[in-house]
């Protein structure tokens, strides 16, 4: 199910290649339809994958479901903002704390190694030769190595591609004095940023939720598989998407 830390590349990547027209008057734009399609596209996805394992490994007789719920109030408006105040706080600290490590982290690799002069650049450096050894692999999809990079690193968290294309970006002279949506609609086709879109939607890119089910399952035989599965639909997804976009964007 699309989750909120998708919302940061799936903001980036609209407002980069999606212009702005009205579809239904002010009440929606073709961003805002854009935003609701990859929602929608995460929901078909899992009534698809819910109807495969329950007709299969997790097929079973039908069994009552007892749910206890709480009762219900009216929230306030204090409550409200009480609880937004913490979200947004724990939102901040916990992805917060990884982009910083990984962006500190790539920007050493970025600038590594040095060879008695100034540092290399990027195609040259740490981070570069990993990004081309994972290059060939995602280049059917229109991915280029910096956003093979972004894949590696959003494991860890999905916002981290944000700031890890940010960091890569930015240690381009070329790309340096561009602002990151200007970068990406300069270095990705239009099928390229859809199928990374779709890519983003399929993709399980979050060491939290692999390590929940771990410990809901104890095992890390689900984990796995989840993390395959949803992976091998991710780089089909996003092939498909690519292909068809390249064909008939004009």
């Amino acid at each position: 199910m699309t989750c909120s830390a998708r919302l940061p590349i799936y903001t980036l990547m609209i407002a980069a290649f999606v212009p702005e027209r009205a579809l239904l008057g002010p009440l929606l734009g073709t961003r805002g339809a854009a935003m609701l399609g990859l929602y929608a596209l995460g929901f078909l996805a899992a009534l698809f994958t819910s109807a495969i394992l329950k007709s299969s490994v997790l097929k079973s007789s039908p069994m009552p479901f007892i749910l206890e719920l709480p009762e219900y109030r009216r929230p306030t408006l204090r409550s409200m903002m009480i609880r937004s105040a913490e979200r947004a706080w724990v939102f901040t600290k916990n992805a917060g704390s990884v982009i910083l490590i990984i962006a500190t982290i790539l920007a050493l690799l970025a600038n590594l190694p040095l060879a008695g002069g100034p540092p290399p650049g990027p195609q040259q450096s740490f981070i570069g030769r990993i990004g081309h050894l994972v290059e060939p692999l995602i280049q059917p999809l229109g991915f280029n190595w910096r956003v093979g990079i972004g894949l590696v690193t959003s494991v860890f968290a999905r916002e981290v591609i944000v700031g890890t294309l940010g960091t890569l970006y930015g240690a381009d002279p070329a790309s340096r004095d561009l602002t990151l949506q200007a970068a990406l609609h300069n270095d990705l086709t239009p099928g390229g940023a859809v199928a990374l879109l779709v890519f983003f939607a399929f993709a399980l890119q979050c060491s939290s939720t692999l390590a929940m089910v771990k410990r809901e399952t104890n095992s890390w035989k689900w984990p796995a598989f989840q993390f395959a599965y949803m992976a091998v639909l991710a780089y089909a997804g996003a092939l498909l998407a690519n292909l068809l976009v390249s064909r008939f964007w004009n």
